[in-house]
């Protein structure tokens, strides 16, 4: 059965290049049905996550992800300071949403030579 990811990430060149760096696992039934980001290019927060995440949870019922994957940037802070936001605040605002929430970040040497690529 295949699985539906849907990512949340922070801006443009995000949502352009996940689903290419993502195209390896339809060869393990997961499928990465989008990637959203902020509004008008705006920050992403625990705030905007939630909204995001709301807004394609209830989009269409019969077709729900079966997990969401928050990309945060950690913009010079310590993972774990970056991410705490996120996995503290969000659950609580999702209310009784049963979905699944995966947090990663990236991890800054690679995502800047990527990038700069």
């Amino acid at each position: 059965m295949t699985k539906r990811v849907t990512v949340i990430a922070s801006g443009e060149t995000e949502r352009r290049a996940i689903p290419h760096l993502t195209l390896h696992l339809r060869n393990r039934n997961v499928v990465v049905d989008g990637v959203r980001i902020p509004p008008r290019q705006g920050p992403l927060n625990v705030r905007t996550a939630e909204k995001l995440v709301k807004a394609k949870w209830f989009e269409n019922p019969a077709a729900r992800p079966d997990k969401f994957v928050l990309l945060i940037d950690v913009d010079r802070k310590a993972p774990d300071v970056a991410i705490a936001p996120y996995r503290n605040e969000l659950p609580g605002r999702l209310g009784n949403m049963d979905v699944s929430i995966g947090i990663a970040y990236a991890q800054q040497h690679l995502e800047a030579w990527y990038f700069a690529d």
